[in-house]
């Protein structure tokens, strides 16, 4: 698989993860310190990939 490709697939995976985390704390969104743990994870993980991905530009 490409580098590229990874790079998607991470993101994507750790939006679909974000989403699920969401989706569990609805409607109040109110998330326990281990919840905002996995988020803050989860953005840096797309926010790194998402920056892989425009460096091929």
């Amino acid at each position: 698989m490409s580098e590229e490709t990874e790079n998607l697939f991470n993101a994507i995976f750790e939006l679909e993860e974000i989403r699920e985390l969401l989706r569990q704390t609805a409607p109040s969104h109110k998330l326990t310190d281990e919840q905002k743990r996995k988020l803050s994870n989860s953005i840096l993980i797309v926010r790194e990939s998402l920056k892989k991905l425009e460096e091929f530009l």
